[in-house]
């Protein structure tokens, strides 16, 4: 089973969106493929789980959807890749003896805190509970959160919507059911092996856009910061977007915080920086849009923060650049998250 986990998540966090991306950019940094990829997989479940939730459908049948989707979707890229359209390379700045070492004492602290917050952290409640209690009562009811993570009843459609429409929860019932592993383990033991190393990259790649020629910076900026995580996860239990990180960082919460505000924060910076190179833009608003409704899948968090982040840095960018023309695709990125925040909050 252990294997079989192994060779699934393989397929689903790596074969996958490489194959997405490759299919939606066409020959792009890998780095911004895998990342088209992976949101836009996550944007395809999360149009799949809505109506399967609305409509009492079975969470195999929309598991099988999914696979075919994504998978014809991935095969199209990799078709692609074979004909020569393929990621591109970063390119190859040499690495001093400085900037390996940083590297490896990032790379340790890093491994160290996800065996802390696999092996040494307990995070119990009610929020906790209703994540873990909604990906279970989805994998054994074969249902897309239809019935209640406490008490195991049958629930009307959208009977809790901000958690309902965030479909994050389910998304290790899909796991489960393509591995065999209970999904509250693939949820706190096996996700955070992926999402607290993808946390500080995105880090990593927002401190390169204030030292793009200077890596050894970066990194030392990257210690930095994963030192002032732990400081403010210890003085500041349960209240701060570091604590989260470091002891739960399964949850929308922690996602929000971790990963998707600061995601969307990196694409408007280097759309920002792109300015003159239409191509460039072109390839990042490609990107920008599945990680922007992705959103909706992740956390109800951000179905305010989006549109906020969206109009606050949009605003900036449009009177430092004065493309006017800018302004519709601000509004398509943020649009569904905007919906949802009406939907849920009003």
């Amino acid at each position: 089973m252990a294997i079989w986990t192994c060779v699934v998540l393989v397929l689903v966090l790596g074969a996958i969106p490489i194959g997405m991306g490759n299919a939606i950019l066409g020959g792009k940094n890998l780095t911004l493929t895998m990342f088209c990829g992976l949101f836009a997989s996550f944007c395809v479940f999360e149009m799949l789980a809505v109506p399967f939730h609305a409509a009492l459908g079975s969470l195999r049948l929309m598991t099988v959807l999914w696979c075919m989707i994504c998978g014809v979707v991935a095969l199209w890229g990799f078709w692609k890749f074979r004909c020569g359209v393929r990621p591109e390379r970063s390119s190859m700045e040499r690495w001093t003896r400085t900037q390996k070492l940083l590297l490896v004492v990032a790379i340790a602290f890093i491994l160290l805190q996800v065996l802390n917050t696999l092996l040494n952290t307990y995070y119990g409640n009610w929020d906790d509970e209703t994540y873990c209690g909604t990906a279970a009562a989805s994998w054994y009811t074969d249902t897309v959160d239809r019935y209640g993570p406490n008490s195991g009843v049958l629930q009307p459609a959208f009977y809790n919507e901000k958690y309902n429409i965030a479909a994050w929860p389910v998304y290790s019932s899909m796991l489960a059911v393509l591995t065999g592993t209970h999904p509250a383990i693939l949820f706190r033991t096996v996700l955070p092996l992926f999402e607290i190393p993808l946390a500080y990259y995105i880090a990593y790649l927002l401190l390169r856009c204030f030292w793009p020629k200077a890596r050894d910076k970066a990194l030392l900026g990257l210690l930095y910061y994963i030192l002032f995580t732990l400081l403010a996860a210890e003085n500041m239990p349960q209240t701060s977007g570091e604590w989260w990180l470091v002891v739960n960082i399964w949850t929308g919460k922690a996602l929000t915080n971790a990963i998707m505000i600061p995601m969307v924060l990196w694409l408007l910076i280097r759309l920002d920086q792109c300015r003159k190179d239409s191509k460039a833009q072109r390839t990042l608003w490609r990107v920008l849009l599945p990680v922007c409704w992705a959103c909706c899948f992740i956390s109800a968090s951000l179905f305010f923060v989006i549109p906020m982040e969206l109009v606050l840095w949009g605003g900036f960018y449009l009177i430092r650049t004065r493309r006017w023309a800018d302004i519709s695709k601000f509004i398509l990125c943020g649009l569904p998250t905007a919906i949802c925040a009406l939907v849920t909050f009003f």
